[in-house]
């Protein structure tokens, strides 16, 4: 693992990025493909005003092996800042060396530095792997039901919002 590099990713990522993140998709077996288009990467992680942070994990000859997305958040009960991590990603021949200890130990620097005091993602329940590999990192399990509103649901949720103003 001493010869990858974890770094921000730049304008030359965004493909490398867009790959990784479709590759993620299909091992989750999400529907439909990936929509994060390396124009998608460079708009909402390399432009003016980023999204989050974007973090890419670079082999010796310079190919992009894995990457992390990560954003600020705040937690109440403890009065704090923290960084989520929505992404990480490390492709297949480049599991169990390190590298995505790697990006979660480079997010929560990065997170750290911005006046985070903790670092927060999500596990799929049935990814035995990766809570083994987080409860490694020292992080523990939480139990709580993710919930998600997207697309036409968001798009009525939100004029109802701005119906009410």
């Amino acid at each position: 693992m001493s010869a990858v590099r974890v770094r921000a990713a730049g304008a030359g990522d965004a493909a490398a990025v867009a790959a990784l993140a479709a590759a993620l998709n299909a091992e989750e077996a999400n529907e439909g493909a990936s929509r994060l288009t390396p124009a998608a990467v460079t708009r909402d992680f390399l432009g003016e005003h980023p999204a989050g942070l974007l973090l890419v994990a670079e082999a010796p000859d310079g190919t992009l092996i894995g990457y992390a997305t990560a954003h600020m958040t705040y937690e109440t009960h403890h009065a704090e800042r923290g960084l989520y991590v929505g992404d990480l990603y490390v492709a297949p021949a480049h599991r169990r060396r390190g590298v995505g200890r790697a990006l979660m130990a480079a997010a929560a620097a990065a997170g750290r530095a911005r006046g985070a005091a903790h670092l927060w993602w999500t596990a799929r329940s049935g990814n035995a792997a990766a809570h083994a590999f987080y409860r490694r990192l020292g992080g523990r399990g939480e139990t709580v039901l993710a919930f998600a509103c997207a697309e036409d649901r968001f798009r009525r949720l939100a004029a109802e919002g701005a119906a009410r103003r």
